[in-house]
C-alpha cells in the first residue's frame, strides 16, 4: 500500500510494503529525505530504543498518521500533517513503567540526505560567514547545543540545501532537550536526534503518563537566502501564536540609541592582551585583570571626554568590575565606595547607566547557601557553581531582592536602567538536577530566566533595557536589543552576518553592532551600521588600536572625529 500526503512544495509518501517514508520535491519530483524504515520521532528510553511493529496508518489529505505496539510504550503514534504551506511531524506515546528518556531519534539511523549541505546557525569568528555550510557528502557531526560560548542557546533548526533548494526544519514547540545532533556522511545519517541526557540523567517519565514530542515543520524554499528562510520560519511561529507578535512590543526609543561601553578601555588600562574567544578571556585571566581597573576614576574620565568631544551617547554601559566578584552582585566596595552617587551623577549628564550582568556563573569566593545551588553545588565543565532559578525560593529570596537593589529608585537602591548579559552560552548540563524538573532542557531553562529576570526588571523599571546576544524566537520578548558580540577583527562584514543573523531568528529585536576595536576601517563600520539600520556599541574611547597587531595608545584627535562623525551619521538616523 502506497500512501501520499502534500503540503506546500513537499510530498510524503509511505511504501507499506518497504516501510519506508521519502520526502520529495513536489514540484521537481526529486527525493530529498529517504528515512528506511517509519520510525520516525521514535524514543531512547534507558539507553535503548523499544523495537516496534506497525499496527496501522490512517491517511487523509491533512494528515497521515502511523499506529506501533512496542516494548515498553503502548499507544506510539507517528503523526504527519498538512498545515499552510509546511508539514508538521511529532510523535506521542505512553510508556508503561517509570523510565527515562534518553534521546529522541527524529529520523532513522542511516536516512538519506539528497541535497548538497546543512546550514547549522552557529556563530564563527574572522568571517562574515556566520554559520557553517557543512557538507554532506564528505561528512559532519553537529548540534544545536551552545558549546561554542556565543549566541545562546541555539534554535533546535537546520537548513538542508541544494543549489536554490532550501529545506528547512525546526522546532514549533520549545524543546526540553539539550541540543539537535545531526551526524552524516556520503548523504547518509548517523544520528538525527533530540539529547534528553545520558542513561542516569535522561528525562523522567512516569508510567501512564502520555509524552507528546516537540512539533517540527518541514518546508521548501527556493531562491531566497539563509535569513529570509529563517524569516519565514518566525512568521510562521508569531502567525500560529508560538511566539508573541514583536509588533506589539512596546520598545523604548532609548534603547536603539548608542552606547558607549567601557570594556576596551579597560583593556587599555590594564594593558592586557583580550584573546579572541570568550571561553580563553575566563581560562587566561585577562578577564579578571581587565575587571580589576573598572572603577569611578575610569568612568568619570569617559563621562568627561564624552562631553568634551561632544560624543552622541546618552547610555554608558559599565562593564564586568563594577561588582565585587562574579556572582556576587554588589557594587565593589574599594572601587565603587558609593555606586547610587556615581549614578546620580550619570543621571544628572543626561545618561542612562546599564550594567554588565553574568547570571549564570558563581566564582568561587562567593558564598552562597547549598539550598540556592544547582544540584547542591555541582560544578558544571567549566568547574563553576550555578545557582538554581528553577528554585522558587532562589527567585523569591535572591532574584526579587537583587533585583529591586538594581533597578529601584528607592533611597538603598541604585536606580539603574538595564543590564546587558553575556557569557551565557554552554552553562546547563543534562546530568545536573534541577529542583524543578518542568524547567529542564537548555532552552527550556534560558526562557523561563530570561523571563523571570525580564519581568523583574520591568516591574521596578518599567522603560528599563536588556541588552542580549541571543538569537532564539522564543527570547525575543525578553530582549529589548541584541548585539553582535565581541569581534576581535577590522572585518566589519563579520559585523553584518552577525547582524542579520540576530535579526532573523530574533523576530523585532533590534540589533547593535559591538565593539569594533581598531581605527582600520572605522568609517566602513559606522557606513554599515547606517545602511543596515543598526545601531553600535562603542567599547573604547580613552584609548585606541591602529590594527590588530598595534599596541595600545592613547585616542587622538583624528581617532574622535572618526567616532563624532560616524556617531552622529547613525544618531540622526535614530
Amino acid at each position: 500500500m502506497r500512501y501520499t500526503l502534500r503540503s506546500g512544495a513537499l510530498q510524503v509518501e509511505l511504501e507499506e510494503q518497504s516501510h519506508s517514508i521519502t520526502i520529495r520535491d513536489a514540484s521537481r519530483g526529486d527525493r530529498l529525505l529517504i528515512a528506511p524504515h517509519l520510525q520516525l520521532f521514535s524514543p531512547v528510553l534507558e539507553g535503548k530504543q523499544p523495537p516496534m511493529e506497525l499496527q496501522s496508518v490512517s491517511c487523509t489529505e491533512q494528515a497521515m498518521v502511523l499506529r506501533f505496539a512496542g516494548d515498553g510504550v503502548r499507544s506510539f503514534e507517528l503523526a504527519i500533517e498538512a498545515r499552510e504551506g509546511h508539514l508538521e511531524l511529532y510523535s506521542r506515546f505512553v510508556p508503561v513503567r517509570r523510565t527515562e528518556l534518553n534521546r529522541l531519534l527524529l529520523f532513522p539511523l542511516g536516512t538519506g540526505i539528497n541535497m548538497y549541505d546543512l546550514v547549522n546557525f552557529r556563530n564563527r569568528h574572522h568571517t562574515p560567514q556566520t554559520w557553517p555550510e557543512l557538507n554532506c557528502g564528505e561528512g559532519f557531526a553537529t548540534s544545536t547545543y551552545s558549546n561554542d560560548w556565543q549566541f545562546a542557546p541555539h534554535p533546535t533548526m537546520v537548513i538542508l540545501r541544494k543549489n536554490e533548494r532550501s529545506l528547512f526544519f525546526g522546532a514549533k514547540d520549545m524543546p526540553t532537550s539539550y541540543g539537535m545532533y545531526i551526524e552524516a556522511k556520503d548523504f547518509v545519517t548517523a544520528d538525527w536526534s533530540l539529547n534528553y541526557g545520558p542513561l542516569g540523567a535522561g528525562q523522567l517519565l512516569e508510567a501512564g503518563q502520555p509524552f507528546e514530542s516537540p512539533r517540527f515543520c518541514l518546508f521548501l524554499e527556493e531562491r531566497k537566502p539563509v535569513h529570509e528562510v529563517i524569516g519565514a520560519y518566525t512568521s510562521l511561529l508569531v502567525r500560529e501564536g508560538h511566539i508573541p507578535d514583536p509588533s506589539l512590543k512596546k520598545r523604548e526609543a532609548w534603547h536603539t540609541e548608542n552606547v558607549y561601553c567601557t570594556w576596551h578601555d579597560q583593556g587599555y588600562k590594564s594593558e592586557v592582551f583580550i584573546p579572541t574567544q570568550l571561553q580563553e578571556q575566563t581560562v587566561s585571566g585577562t578577564l579578571d585583570t581587565a575587571a580589576s581597573f573598572m572603577d569611578e576614576r575610569l568612568v568619570r574620565e569617559a563621562l568627561d571626554v564624552i562631553e568634551r568631544e561632544k560624543l552622541p551617547f546618552r547610555t554608558i554601559l559599565l562593564d564586568t568590575g563594577w561588582q565585587t566578584v562574579t556572582g556576587d552582585w554588589r557594587p565593589h566596595p574599594e572601587r565603587f565606595p558609593d555606586f547610587r552617587k556615581l549614578v546620580d551623577e550619570i543621571h544628572s549628564r543626561g545618561m542612562k547607566a546599564v550594567v554588565w550582568w553574568n547570571w549564570a556563573e558563581l566564582y568561587d569566593q562567593v558564598v552562597v547557601e547549598e539550598r540556592f545551588l544547582m544540584d547542591g553545588g555541582k560544578r558544571n565543565k567549566h568547574g563553576s557553581r550555578l545557582r538554581d532559578y528553577s528554585n522558587p525560593q532562589v527567585r523569591a529570596e535572591y532574584l526579587e531582592p537583587l533585583f529591586y537593589k538594581l533597578f529601584s529608585s528607592d533611597p538603598g537602591s541604585y536606580d539603574l536602567d538595564g543590564v546587558k548579559t553575556d557569557f551565557l552560552a554552554d552553562k546547563v548540563h543534562a546530568d545536573i538536577r534541577l529542583a524543578e524538573p518542568a524547567w529542564r532542557g537548555e532552552e527550556n531553562y534560558f526562557y523561563r530566566v530570561f523571563e523571570s529576570f525580564y519581568t523583574l526588571m520591568k516591574r521596578y523599571k518599567p522603560d528599563a533595557c536588556h541588552i542580549g546576544c541571543s538569537g532564539h524566537p522564543y527570547l525575543s520578548a525578553f530582549i529589548d536589543i541584541n548585539r553582535t558580540y565581541d569581534i576581535f577583527s577590522s572585518n566589519v562584514l563579520e559585523h553584518k552576518g552577525r547582524g542579520e543573523m540576530l535579526r532573523s531568528t530574533t523576530p523585532g529585536c533590534p540589533v547593535a553592532f559591538d565593539f569594533h576595536c581598531y581605527a582600520e576601517h572605522l568609517p566602513d563600520y559606522f557606513n554599515l551600521a547606517a545602511e543596515h539600520g543598526f545601531s553600535v556599541q562603542i567599547g573604547n574611547i580613552l584609548g585606541m588600536k591602529r590594527d590588530f597587531f598595534s599596541d595600545w595608545e592613547p585616542a587622538d584627535t583624528a581617532y574622535y572625529d572618526m567616532l563624532r562623525d560616524g556617531l552622529h551619521k547613525l544618531a540622526g538616523g535614530n
